[in-house]
């Protein structure tokens, strides 16, 4: 299994998902927040940290801890999120960047894209995590779950509205 966590702010209202997928995409478990609206006096007190805040403590922590499923990797698109061990920040580069590999980082070939791949720099990138992800991309396209998050996510706030 697969985590991808994602956090978000739509119309000022900060809210996050967790989707736990299997070998093949499909979907074991997801978890999202409630939409989050600051006040004008969490806005003052915490200042630029707000979203940071947000983010991180209430939003992403939250939903991994309320998460029955634990995969052994959780992906990400936004290097704040980089709390855990197992969370590795990923994102798309152009095809046929020459691959790298560094303590916290690497950069690796797939058929069909390049993928940088970063821990936080208090843990180093195992090779197992990625072996996990060329495994994966084998079998589905490996960001296409998190365009899942981002609709699931503007659903959510649509039907609060209502």
């Amino acid at each position: 299994m697969i985590g991808y966590l994602a956090v978000t702010k739509i119309d000022n209202k900060h809210l996050g998902g967790f989707l736990v997928v299997n070998d093949i995409g499909i979907p074991v478990e997801f978890k999202y927040s409630e939409p989050v609206t600051p006040t004008r006096l969490q806005e003052i007190i915490y200042g630029s940290s707000l979203e940071y805040y947000l983010h991180v403590e209430i939003i992403a922590k939250g939903l991994i801890q309320k998460s029955e499923s634990r995969p052994e990797v959780i992906l990400v698109q936004d290097p704040n999120l980089l709390f855990d061990k197992n969370i590795v920040y990923v994102s798309a580069l152009p095809q046929g960047v020459a691959e790298k590999r560094e303590a916290s980082e690497a950069i690796i070939n797939l058929s069909g894209m390049s993928l940088k791949l970063m821990v936080s720099e208090n843990f180093k990138l195992d090779d197992t995590v990625i072996e996990k992800i060329r495994e994966l991309s084998s079998k589905i396209d490996i960001l296409e779950p998190f365009d899942r998050i981002e609709r699931a996510l503007e659903y959510v706030c649509e039907s609060q509205e209502k």
